[in-house]
């Protein structure tokens, strides 16, 4: 009997998947792949996200508003970029005592709030407001290291060349206009100049936070590049706090804003006591003068007394 040497060995039988490899091959494809390209995308573009400036040619402020008076300043940045702005002037006094520097939120650019600065003038201050780098007609590209840097350049802009005290600066910010103007504050009360006051309206604790509020299952906030930690630089800031919040604020948590106030100290040095305003329904883009008179007003008289200008009629 021969045996043949050439014979075909018989088949492997065909290899069977179990429902466990075609269940992860699918969470793999339709929920993997999508959540990391997700995850990758937001690191890439996230300033796109996080910044979203109106662009625009060039702002003058005769297109702005012709009363109160608005004039055109400038100012150089550390990196040899120019800023553009607008300078209103208080409407019922030519030389008013106290100046505002205005920190916008994130999107837009200052034509679009001609109507707080001008809310701020008939409260009897001058108001400042640049533009952000990359914002209206400006150039470059926003980030917080910059933007901080830029912000420095207007407190100096406002000191020596407008000649304002630092006792006579008021420093606002709205959302993440609050945290620029939180780390300006924080940043003069640790050099010994703090501002007269510092108000705040619909901001965060950190941006960080936010966003993990916003996006639970994605973990952004440790691929942030700028992460604007508030509530880090709150508790250096040795003016009196007025901060004002709404209930119903669906951008930035009521509770992150209540956290960054609660950093805040309790007393400026000079002894004014920090206070928090609730707005009742009160949403993220609608809280207006209307509904922050009267407190600016009782903090202004306060820090007016305190500077030994005796009281004031704001």
């Amino acid at each position: 009997m021969s045996t043949d040497l050439h014979s075909t060995p018989p088949s492997p039988a065909p290899s069977r998947r179990t429902w466990k490899y075609w269940y992860f091959r699918s969470l793999l494809i339709y929920i993997g792949v999508p959540y990391v390209a997700i995850f990758v995308l937001m690191g890439i573009y996230q300033r796109d996200f996080i910044y979203q400036p109106k662009k625009t040619g060039r702002l003058l402020a005769e297109t702005a508003i012709n009363t109160p008076p608005v004039e055109d300043v400038e100012l150089p940045t550390a990196d040899g970029l120019t800023l553009h702005g607008w300078r209103y002037r208080a409407v019922a006094d030519k030389d008013a005592k106290f100046l505002v520097i205005y920190f916008p939120g994130n999107a837009g650019c200052r034509a679009d709030r001609v109507g707080d600065c001008r809310d701020f003038t008939q409260l009897g201050f001058d108001v400042i407001l640049f533009d952000y780098r990359g914002y209206g007609d400006n150039q470059g590209s926003p980030s917080e290291t910059l933007m901080a840097s830029d912000a420095s350049q207007v407190w100096d802009f406002a000191t020596k060349q407008l000649h304002y005290s630092p006792d006579r600066i008021v420093i606002f910010g709205e959302s993440m206009g609050g945290a620029m103007a939180t780390r300006l504050a924080s940043e003069c009360s640790v050099a010994g100049t703090p501002p007269a006051a510092l108000i705040l309206n619909s901001t965060f604790a950190s941006l960080a936070e936010t966003v993990t509020w916003h996006y639970p299952v994605f973990p952004f906030q440790f691929i942030l590049l700028d992460r604007y930690p508030s509530v880090e630089r709150i508790v250096r800031v040795t003016c009196p706090v007025l901060q004002f919040h709404g209930t119903a604020d669906k951008v930035v948590a009521f509770q992150h804003g209540q956290r960054l106030f609660d950093a805040a100290p309790t007393r400026s040095k000079t002894g004014i006591e920090k206070q928090f305003v609730q707005i009742p329904n009160g949403q993220h883009n609608f809280i207006t003068m209307s509904d922050m008179r009267d407190a600016v007003r009782k903090l202004m008289n306060a820090v007016t007394h305190d500077v030994g200008s005796g009281e004031a009629s704001w």
